[in-house]
């Protein structure tokens, strides 16, 4: 164990007892000491937030693929830099005079980079969302919101009718002009307007018999949206395999595979590839619904807000604050929505609407307060971005930060909860951890061709651990980079087991600290945290668990209750 411990090269400053320090030193050589874990490397740091102190660290200056823990510097950013209160405020204006109920020119809803145009608005503003979000169908099994995805749409066309519009004699528009930069390496396409994440949601189930076609719907429907289905019913215990592609650059797709008899419905998604075209057409699909006429076409524009600043205003929608976006982006680590907030920054801060002005607003902003924004690189702002490199030392000193400004309580609210909700919702469920850890999941993930091999080029988990003590919320950060493994559940199973472990290491010796400065104290305390881990576990007292680890994640098949790993899969492009 000694020569573990050197390998590890671990610095350890806590003045609790010595069996805390033996206790963190025996932990986390164990976990770098699997096999698993070979080719990995570590960045790991746990610090107090009320002094800053540094509690122990492992390789935290090493600058490694932050995966989706980089929402956490693009949320906070434009959390400090716009406020909690900030509101979109999408528009329709009149392109020209409104007669006896004939607009005389175009109607055109001028995008702002809403982000939640969709059936996400619940009671009192709040932002509803699925702790498996729809834009990860395919990657395990996600859901969609209930609701109509039209909802925000239907409302605008509606107050046009109320308007007295009967008749447009020109085009129906949608004007994403606001942003300048349109297209990520990472999630594609994206733009100004963002209805129903820009996402055709199909869900697809078997049909009556073995060969029979499989049945489908989607949503929102609209008249540019078509769908062709090659998917078939299969024989009862084979395994499901559904795909979607484009067939367009606007909104025709095709469907295809297999689904066996006795499945459960099974969602695809797939992405317009021309947002404000599709969006456009959906408004006017209203329109026609109310009864009125209208004489052009479906068209996008890319003028911006300020050109139609004199136009009369038809129809207004007013998000929810910029608090419940944060909170939907890093509770389901939404991609779309975390890559446009650089862009919009920049639009709004930044003197032009592209990520690297947005990230220019970021970089000054924190820079100003202390914090050293030339220790890192972004990218992008979901965490897909080549460039992205982030040290487990320098993001614990940021969430330090971040938990000392006047925000903070927005920022925490944001954070998936371990055991409850968003990436964390089924993790964490050992009860010595009682909902207590509060964090950003991040997963980057790749299947190699030469031996079907995955890559883990980061498992990333940053956050918060809030013990009894106020005094002893911890923020933390371990980064878990470049590890192969020949499944890639197996390997986030491992993954997951490995940063739970080193989380409840942490736990148990400020726990420590924290208690009597006894022997008998230490030792009761100790007894304690292992007896509710063993009975989370199954395990009887002096029984060895099998397998090479500690933890109690652990992948399907397990029994109920057991932690499994985080649900965030970053969208990492597979195929």
């Amino acid at each position: 164990m000694a020569a573990a411990v050197l390998v590890l090269g671990l610095s350890v400053s806590l003045p609790a007892g010595e069996a805390a320090r033996r206790e963190i030193d025996r932990t986390l050589a164990e976990v770098l000491g699997r096999p698993e874990f070979q080719s990995s490397t570590f960045g790991v740091s746990f610090a107090r937030v009320k002094t800053g102190e540094v509690i122990f660290e492992h390789g935290s200056r090493r600058l490694l693929a932050p995966a989706s823990n980089t929402k956490i510097v693009s949320t906070a950013g434009a959390l400090a830099a716009l406020g909690k209160d900030y509101r979109f405020d999408t528009r329709i204006v009149a392109g020209g005079a409104v007669k006896d109920g004939v607009l005389l020119g175009d109607l055109v809803l001028v995008a702002v980079g809403d982000f939640n145009l969709s059936q996400r608005i619940g009671p009192g503003g709040r932002l509803l969302f699925k702790d498996k979000d729809h834009s990860y169908a395919g990657f395990y099994e996600a859901g969609v919101v209930p609701g109509d995805p039209l909802a925000v749409i239907k409302d605008l066309a509606e107050q046009v009718h109320r308007a007295g519009v009967r008749q447009v004699r020109g085009d129906i528009v949608v004007d994403d002009g606001f942003f300048e930069e349109t297209e990520d390496e990472f999630v594609g396409v994206f733009s100004a307007v963002c209805v129903n994440d820009n996402l055709l949601d199909v869900t697809v189930e078997p049909g009556q018999r073995e060969g029979a076609p499989a049945r489908y719907s989607y949503e929102p429907r609209g008249s540019i949206v078509r769908v062709e289905s090659s998917a078939t019913t299969v024989a009862e215990g084979r395994p499901a395999e559904v795909w979607i592609e484009s067939l367009d650059e606007t909104a025709s797709f095709r469907l295809g595979g297999s689904i066996p008899l006795g499945s459960k419905p099974i969602l695809r998604t797939a992405s317009f590839r021309r947002p404000a075209l599709a969006a456009a057409s959906f408004l006017a699909d209203e329109l026609r619904r109310l009864g009125v006429g209208i004489e052009g076409k479906e068209r996008q524009a890319t003028q911006g807000p300020t050109a139609y600043e004199t136009r009369p205003v038809l129809a207004l929608h007013r998000s929810p604050p910029l608090s419940e976006a944060i909170r939907v982006i890093l509770k389901v680590s939404h991609n779309l929505h975390a890559t446009m907030l650089p862009v919009l920054l920049g639009a709004l801060k930044g003197g032009r609407a592209d990520r690297r002005s947005g990230y220019k607003v970021i970089h000054d902003l924190f820079q100003s307060q202390g914090i050293d924004m030339g220790a890192i690189v972004l990218q992008s702002g979901s965490g897909g971005g080549r460039a992205d490199s982030i040290s487990a030392g320098w993001m614990t000193d940021f969430l330090v930060h971040l938990a000392r400004r006047e925000d903070f309580p927005v920022f925490l609210d944001a954070l998936p909860i371990g055991g409850h909700d968003g990436t964390l919702e089924s993790a964490f469920k050992d009860p010595v951890f009682e909902k207590r850890v509060r964090a950003k999941t991040g997963t980057l993930v790749y299947r190699g061709s030469l031996n079907d091999r995955w890559v883990y080029l980061s498992k990333s988990l940053s956050g918060y651990i809030d013990l009894e003590r106020p005094d002893d919320r911890l923020a933390f950060s371990i980064i878990i980079a470049n590890t192969i493994c020949e499944g890639r559940k197996k390997g986030a199973d491992d993954l997951f087991r490995a940063q739970e472990d080193i989380v409840r290491a942490a736990m148990e010796a400020v726990r420590a600290e924290s208690a009597p400065a006894d022997t008998e104290g230490e030792e009761r305390s100790r007894r304690r945290i292992t007896t509710e881990t063993r009975k989370h576990r199954g395990e009887k007292k002096g029984e060895e668990r099998k397998g090479g680890g500690g933890g109690t994640g652990g992948g399907a098949g397990e029994g109920a209750g057991k932690s499994q790993p985080p649900t965030d899969t970053d969208r990492t492009p597979t195929r």
